[in-house]
């Protein structure tokens, strides 16, 4: 959901700052949290790391959009792993069912095959996605806005998808997918075992997923 930013004058000629709309603030702290842990932590990280609102085709004039793409660069004594992730911040104002069906948007992506111009460059078309990434990016659901109880719920509907859906338990094969509540990322930070893997187990770290 897009929101406006347009600042306003007062008829005492203050201007006003614009404030972030309920979306942008939940997607900003998502971000600021990731922020944090890197700072904390001695990783890569920073604000032109997080692309909000990443759109790519899935095919049949059909597009997923992410709310945003992270960039985060894990540095283990002397190895550095770069990794990507699209993360969907979710406030609770769209069913569960409309949620998990954002998995089956981000299968199509993986298996999506863009057709090739010409004969010639048949032999050398592949998923799409391989246009933008080296590797697939993980995906990770960060939860707020209600209950703790409803918020597991949506969870396991989560979950529920990728066993269900076959589309989804394929790209489950490949991609690493998890979930967490935006609270829990404040206040103990994403890189501790604050997210629940979609196809089962204990909780880990994003990058453990």
């Amino acid at each position: 959901m897009s929101c406006s930013a347009a600042s306003r004058r007062s008829a005492g000629r203050r201007t006003r700052l614009p404030s972030l709309c309920p979306s942008r603030a939940a997607r900003r702290r998502a971000h600021l949290a990731f922020a944090e842990d890197a700072r904390l932590r001695q990783d890569e990280h920073g604000p032109w790391d997080w692309t909000p609102e990443v759109s790519h085709p899935i095919g049949e004039g059909e597009r997923v959009v992410a709310d945003a793409v992270m960039h985060y660069t894990l540095v283990e004594s002397e190895q550095r792993r770069k990794l990507r992730a699209f993360v969907e911040v979710d406030r609770t104002t769209m069913s569960s069912e409309r949620l998990a069906v954002k998995l089956i948007e981000y299968a199509r992506l993986f298996h999506y095959e863009a057709q090739p111009v010409s004969r010639r460059k048949q032999a050398g078309a592949g998923p799409a996605w391989q246009r933008w990434y080296p590797a697939f990016p993980r995906v990770l659901f960060v939860l707020t806005g209600a209950s703790r109880g409803r918020l597991e719920n949506r969870m396991r509907d989560l979950q529920a998808m990728v066993a269900q859906h076959p589309l989804v338990a394929g790209l489950a094969r490949e991609v690493q997918l998890g979930a967490a509540v935006l609270e829990d990322l404040e206040q103990h930070g994403p890189a501790q075992a604050v997210w629940i893997p979609l196809t089962g187990g204990r909780p880990r770290a994003w990058f453990e997923l």
